[in-house]
């Protein structure tokens, strides 16, 4: 369950008007020593990013984020920035009228599972849903899942039923070897790939530092858009439908502005003879 003190800070945030709640926002992140910006920086990996690490190994995300997804699949999924992204995952399983098997790359406390429950409940669907995270989330969130029928795993698998389509959103900016993690997923031979809620730039791909409150600062790709396009076709899959899901940013010494945007691929047309 949320916490009263987090329902009422969030209460507090939303009532109060933009040119209040803003600065005070910022404030808040400077007296707790996170600095006054969500990104700041531009570094060439991840590995470069400087960001603090725990020593204990834990994260503290899996806990807070199935905390706040604890017997809610069934319920609507609290609103985010990311509302037309939602719709995605859930639209593309709906094209399918024999049973489906999604998997979610690093979907967290099962978003993808969320989405598709909630925007296809006027359509019974046969879906088999796998999720692969981290080993944190996955004891997390294993009861919930596994509950409805689902799978927990924490490696890419090596075949998965067909047809199937690949969920990585919002994933994909924290891997180091991200080329090698869109090679793995593509040979599962998906009918859709799905990269969303990724920031994007049309500069050369570059990591940055990320504020994620409540608990740290963490590493970030922002990804050169055609770059990721070249990659996926190399893997045999070519772009089908893509959307931006916020105006161009631009933060502390970054090359150029990024957004945070969505691109689905299918498999590549065979070559005509």
């Amino acid at each position: 369950m949320i916490s009263a003190k987090r329902l009422l800070r969030q209460a507090i945030v939303d009532l109060m008007p933009p040119i209040i709640a803003r600065p005070a926002q910022k404030l808040w992140r400077r007296a707790r020593g996170l600095g006054w910006h969500n990104f700041e920086g531009a570094w060439p990996t991840l590995a470069d990013v400087p960001v603090p690490s725990r020593s204990d190994g834990a994260d503290p995300w899996a806990q807070t984020l199935a905390a706040g997804w604890a017997n809610s699949l069934d319920a609507p999924p609290r609103p985010t920035v990311d509302e037309n992204g939602k719709l995605i995952l859930p639209l593309l399983v709906s094209q399918f009228s024999e049973p489906v098997t999604v998997l979610d790359f690093g979907g967290g406390p099962a978003v993808g599972l969320a989405n598709i429950l909630q925007y296809t409940r006027q359509r019974p669907l046969q879906v088999s849903y796998v999720l692969v995270e981290t080993p944190a989330m996955c004891g997390a969130v294993r009861g919930e899942i596994e509950r409805r029928s689902g799978k927990v795993v924490e490696e890419i698998p090596d075949v998965l039923p067909q047809p199937s389509i690949v969920n990585a959103s919002s994933s994909l900016q924290y891997i180091s070897d991200y080329r090698g993690t869109l090679a793995r997923l593509a040979k599962l031979a998906p009918k859709f790939f799905i990269v969303s809620n990724t920031p994007f730039t049309d500069c050369p791909t570059f990591a940055r530092q990320v504020l994620n409150t409540p608990h740290r600062k963490i590493a970030s790709w922002v990804f050169n858009r055609g770059e990721i396009v070249a990659q996926m076709k190399a893997l045999g899959y070519r772009p089908v439908f893509g959307v931006d899901h916020d105006l161009p940013l631009t933060h502390g010494n970054a090359p150029g502005p990024s957004v945070m945007g969505t691109i689905v691929f299918a498999p590549a047309l065979p070559q005509s003879k």
